[in-house]
């Protein structure tokens, strides 16, 4: 066994199968998503920060803003964000770590 397969299946391995288990949430508002109008998208922003003034967390909001993002970036650079950028993205935002 390699030392990359044991980091994998120790602490650091749980954490990445975790932040997989995202992304999927993430890709299926992607229709959703995409059947919006620019200045619904736009809008999303005033939308979130209602949210988070009545109550909601960031982590109550991140799959969806991350949908968001993600569909911002498409129109706006012709760029779509990769999975993994989503799960850097998620860690970096939930835990602490600097951003």
């Amino acid at each position: 066994m390699s030392v990359f397969t044991k980091v994998l299946k120790a602490g650091e391995g749980k954490k990445v199968r975790r932040l997989a288990e995202l992304v999927p949430l993430v890709n299926a508002l992607e229709p959703e998503m995409e059947a919006l109008s620019d200045e619904e998208l736009q809008a999303k922003t005033a939308e979130f920060r209602e949210r988070l003034d009545e109550g909601e967390t960031l982590d109550d909001l991140l799959i969806e803003a991350f949908a968001v993002v993600r569909e911002g970036a498409w129109r706006v650079l012709g760029q779509r964000h990769f999975d993994v950028q989503l799960m850097v993205a998620w860690r970096c935002t939930s835990d602490g770590s600097p951003r």
